[in-house]
């Protein structure tokens, strides 16, 4: 047999390589083009030699070839296809230095009922100024340069409607969470509070707790924060199904957390609590925040179609309206304080409490959450026996250099602000302190 020269093996073989290549379907080179404008980049798409750059015509159907040169086609128009995400990461929250007092009730009061009551909440208005909330049911603001010099405003932003029909949502309401697009208006979810045993014939008990009824409503400023009113009616954006009855709570949605922008959403975590029956987190959202009607919970996967009804309306399958509570093996007991995207953890990072203290979850997408872990110990107020060291509640992580208006974002540092409470003979008081601790998050 006879065999080939090596120099004409070599040729044999780069022909072959050269084919293999080209059948394969893989990019080449549009060798000898002429060069592109600046801000467009060379290709070969549909066997054809062009020049790409954003906001160019494109067809559908080849989304996957432009994928190779950094563009999406998902519209008709190139867009730029975003790098990927870096890995989550998991982290340790963890106290770094010791309280400081933000609020002194007995030296820094408006008036006796003038206490932080939820938690904290920060938004930059549209003078550049820090606006702090964590109020009672009659309103208050902290205002100041930034997050460390905020002072306590005596002016009322909002006071409450005190009406006796519980089909009113119009009782107790506490400014619960705030959101804004420009320091202008600001909108703001309501922690509405039916108390039964302050009316007269609606609580036999006089119970507060078992006469207690919530909803979440909506209310707007439009004047940079100095004054906060009720949405026009409808104004209910989370409710459950059914009627107040009287000794059957609490009962119904409260105690949402702060508002976070994500893919297009807005999104809270909010409690529901049928008596000592059920208790879950759900996860609300809306594109709309001027229409309270619009927030949909999520409902398993991907799915956001549970609606709110008004439980005093039309209400013909109330079952098919009560939301399902996410992560409920993880989340089931802990009462959402606030969340924020760590850049840190590259995921979403939520602060709540249990019993035992402040606790931290992470979670990808809002939905599935880790299992709490403790960062700081304290007593909760539910937990509370005479002798134990007074309670704490209300944590809420926020971020003075977040770049977010509306601080919805963390980094490696933060302060985890929270109610003190002081009791007198092992009896709750009005004596209540707002309080922040410094903390780290670290991988």
């Amino acid at each position: 047999m006879r065999t080939a020269h090596p120099l004409a093996a070599l040729g044999i073989l780069t022909a072959a390589l050269a084919v293999s290549a080209s059948s394969s379907g893989a990019p080449s080179e549009p060798v000898g083009a002429e060069a592109c404008a600046k801000g467009s980049v060379r290709a070969v798409v549909d066997d054809k030699r062009v020049c790409l750059k954003v906001g160019q015509r494109c067809k559908r159907s080849l989304d996957r070839r432009y994928h190779r040169y950094g563009f999406h086609c998902h519209s008709g128009r190139l867009i730029k296809k975003k790098p990927p995400l870096p890995p989550p990461r998991d982290v340790k929250v963890e106290v770094t230095g010791p309280p400081e007092v933000v609020f002194d009730w007995t030296t820094d009061r408006c008036d006796e009922p003038d206490i932080p009551d939820l938690p904290a909440r920060a938004f930059r208005d549209a003078d550049g100024k820090v606006q702090l909330i964590s109020t009672h049911f009659v309103n208050r603001r902290f205002v100041g340069p930034d997050l460390g010099r905020v002072e306590r405003d005596c002016a009322v932003v909002m006071d409450s409607g005190y009406n006796a029909d519980p089909a009113a949502f119009d009782d107790r309401e506490w400014i619960a969470s705030t959101w804004t697009p420009d320091g202008t208006t600001i909108y703001a979810l309501v922690h509405d509070e039916y108390q039964g045993d302050s009316h007269p014939g609606q609580c036999p008990s006089a119970d507060y707790v078992k006469c207690w009824y919530n909803a979440i409503t909506l209310a707007v400023s439009r004047d940079r924060g100095r004054s906060y009113v009720d949405a026009p009616p409808p104004k209910l954006v989370a409710s459950i199904p059914y009627r107040y009855v009287p000794d059957n709570g609490p009962n119904g949605m409260m105690s949402p957390s702060n508002i976070v922008r994500h893919d297009g959403f807005f999104y809270a975590l909010t409690r529901l609590n049928l008596g000592d029956r059920t208790f879950a987190n759900c996860l609300i959202r809306t594109k709309n925040l001027a229409d309270a009607g619009s927030w949909r919970a999520w409902s398993g996967g991907k799915r956001f179609d549970t609606s709110f009804v008004d439980p005093y309306g039309p209400n013909s399958n109330p079952g098919a309206h009560l939301c399902r509570g996410v992560s409920p093996s993880a989340l089931r007991d802990l009462v959402p304080g606030t969340i924020t995207y760590n850049s840190v953890a590259r995921q979403w990072l939520l602060v709540g409490i249990l019993a035992g203290g402040f606790h931290y979850s992470v979670s990808r997408d809002l939905v599935t959450w880790s299992y709490p872990r403790r960062f700081m110990s304290t007593e909760a107020p539910w937990t509370y026996e005479c002798g134990d060291p007074d309670p704490a509640h209300y944590p809420a992580l926020i971020d003075p250099s977040s770049t977010s208006r509306n601080f919805e974002t963390s980094d490696g540092r933060g302060y985890v602000y929270y109610t003190q409470f002081h009791y007198d003979e092992c009896r709750t008081t009005l004596d209540r302190d707002l309080v922040r601790v410094p903390v780290a998050i670290r991988p």
